[in-house]
């Protein structure tokens, strides 16, 4: 039973790290992330976390878009 925790959180680990997920919609990893992210942190300094985080995957999100505009255009 221990191998299959560990081998799930391995998984996980392995997808968060390698953004395999889409920066444009929020997923269970981002949600675990900004979880482990803010854990401990109040207030303020909570809130902070979050938006930089937010504010992160919305440049991400619209540097994807462009370069997928970029491509249909054929620039």
């Amino acid at each position: 039973m221990k191998k299959i925790g560990l081998l799930l959180i391995l998984g996980m680990l392995s997808f968060s790290l390698a953004g395999c997920g889409d920066p444009c919609k929020d997923d269970v990893f981002t949600g675990i992330g900004d979880s482990i992210a803010t854990m401990g942190k109040e207030g303020l300094e909570k809130e902070k976390i979050l938006a930089e985080r937010t504010a992160k995957r919305a440049a991400a999100c619209a540097e994807r878009t462009g370069n997928q505009m970029k491509k249909s255009l054929g620039l």
